[in-house]
């Protein structure tokens, strides 16, 4: 019996032993499963809190969200997509086609040019113009998702109001650009007129003391006096004239072009003054407006020699740079600005250089500003014609200055292939100069004027006060002429439409172009050309400059 008892409460130990590892094992699973359920709540409470944020982001994004099912109708839309179209709550929108959106033209491109995209590639993107519920137009930057489900999902940017800001800004900046222009013409209508009444009055004060037979020693002085006047305001108008000119590229040497300006300008210099011109003896070819790049040099040292005091000196000078240097003017600057760029060498390098007062940082930033000058007098045209040929051709200017030290202005050009012979330069046989010329002008001074010095100089000269007479007589004996000079502007004819006839009768005769407004595009063929008013000093060097000084008979 005793032995039956204890074998019972072995069995029994052994199923409790089993029901307590059992439960041991069930309680770590349920704290296992436990752990595990947890951290899937905290998930999802996470992706839930994300949802919502997303949610939120899309209900109060800028940009139009909508999603469309598999059939096209749609299923969510965001305020700002409904508001887009008009609809005050995204709700009335829900369950309606997307279709309703768009006109018949709208949707027909959808059909042919959109949805295959789409439908290829899964996704488009570009601008579409929608249907308010009010019927106006609305300018979309349109995106289209394909979903999984088979669905579309949407978003849109109202491109409308970019438009108006792009178009208001537009408008902003053209009323910028037309008060600068207003500007500008004020200031250029206050100079001119400043320059011309003064010039006005000396020619007027000098023409009164003429009469006056008290006056009688001091005609010389007085006739000189309005004769330098005429010349400043021909240099206003040209300056006017050539102020907006396109530039007229050609290959041409820059080495005459300097010279020329130096010879120009050296009887500007007082005699207290120094004026040194120092040309390379390298033929340095550039491709260039020769008629701007010479104004451009006149305008330098021009503003350079008003610069000096009455002992001070200027310095032009013209050299190669086989490479890529820079200038050191012989004081700190404190004051540099840049132009263009030349990155191409070598290069003719144009140096201005003056002793005077100097200018600020401000002053030469402004001094390149039409119509601004810093001397109180003058047009402020002159440094314009720096950007002027840099606009047109590479280049680079760079100007240094000091306060009392004075200025360097250093222009390098990059060099062209060799020069070939200048096309307004006609070569020709002098020893079959005919002794006969030809003067055509409608004013009748001018036209007396050229007649009577091109006869003191030898010249078997004739005026015309009709470009058509001329013409005419021209065509019946063109050998009896050996120079023609013409002015430009005429009623009946002007001067670029005579010169090319004349030279179809006879192409090697050289005719001289006369005019206060020589601007390019100047006529083809010329030999020359007389910038108004002319004087026995300039006919002469005009004369010489083509090789025509005197006629036949008169040379040696």
């Amino acid at each position: 019996m005793l032995s039956e008892h204890d074998d019972q409460i072995a069995r029994l130990k052994r199923k409790l032993e089993r029901e307590a590892s059992a439960r041991a094992a069930a309680e770590e699973l349920l704290e296992q499963r436990s752990a595990e359920l947890y951290e899937i709540s905290e998930q999802l409470r996470t992706e839930a809190l994300q949802v919502q944020h997303l949610s939120t982001a899309i209900d109060v994004s800028a940009d139009g969200v909508a999603i469309t099912d598999k059939d096209g109708y749609y299923t969510y839309m965001n305020p700002t997509h409904a508001s887009m179209f008009g609809y005050a709550q995204a709700q009335e929108c829900i369950g309606k086609p997307w279709s309703m959106m768009y006109n018949q033209d709208t949707l027909l491109r959808f059909e042919k040019d959109i949805f295959p995209l789409f439908q290829q590639n899964g996704y488009w993107r570009g601008e579409v113009t929608g249907r308010a519920n009010d019927g106006s137009k609305v300018h979309q930057d349109l995106s289209l998702t394909a979903l999984s489900d088979g669905g579309i999902l949407c978003s849109t940017r109202d491109i409308g109001i970019i438009r108006r800001r792009e178009a208001q800004r537009e408008q902003l900046h053209e009323m910028l650009l037309d008060a600068e222009r207003r500007d500008a013409l004020g200031r250029m209508a206050k100079s001119v007129g400043h320059d011309f009444a003064n010039i006005l009055a000396i020619i007027n004060a000098s023409a009164q003391l003429l009469t006056d037979k008290m006056q009688a020693d001091l005609y010389d002085i007085l006739v000189d006096r309005i004769i330098q006047s005429c010349r400043q305001a021909n240099e206003l108008v040209d300056d006017l004239m050539n102020f907006d000119t396109a530039p007229e590229q050609k290959m041409c040497a820059l080495n005459d072009l300097v010279r020329d300006v130096g010879d120009l300008n050296s009887n500007q210099f007082l005699a207290t003054q120094g004026f040194e011109v120092l040309v390379t003896s390298e033929k340095l070819v550039c491709e260039t407006d020769p008629t701007l790049f010479s104004r451009m040099v006149f305008n330098l040292v021009k503003n350079a020699r008003e610069a000096i005091e009455e002992d001070g000196n200027v310095c032009l000078s013209l050299e190669l740079n086989s490479e890529q240097t820079d200038i050191e003017p012989h004081f700190s600057p404190s004051a540099f600005i840049e132009r263009g760029e030349c990155n191409a060498y070598p290069a003719a390098r144009l140096i201005v250089r003056d002793d005077g007062a100097g200018m600020s940082q401000k002053a030469l930033d402004t001094a390149f500003i039409p119509f601004q000058s810093t001397k109180g007098t003058g047009r402020g045209l002159g440094l314009t014609t720096v950007d002027a040929l840099l606009q047109g051709q590479p280049g680079r200017m760079q100007a240094f200055s000091r306060p009392g030290e004075g200025v360097w202005i250093v222009i390098d050009l990059p060099l062209g292939a060799a020069l070939s012979p200048a096309p307004s330069v006609i070569d020709r046989d002098v020893h079959t100069t005919p002794k006969g010329a030809m003067v055509v002008d409608d004013d009748r001074f001018q036209a007396d004027l050229v007649t009577g010095l091109l006869k003191e100089f030898g010249w078997d000269a004739v005026c015309f006060y009709d470009p058509l007479e001329a013409l005419s007589v021209f065509k019946v004996a063109p050998s009896a002429f050996g120079l023609i000079i013409t002015d430009r502007r005429m009623p009946q004819m002007s001067g670029d439409d005579l010169v090319p006839q004349l030279l179809e009768i006879q192409p090697d005769i050289p005719i001289i172009l006369s005019s206060g407004a020589l601007a390019s595009p100047l006529p083809a063929g010329l030999a020359g050309t007389l910038p108004k008013p002319v004087s026995r000093e300039t006919l002469w060097a005009t004369l010489d400059y083509i090789g025509l000084k005197a006629p036949l008979e008169s040379q040696d």
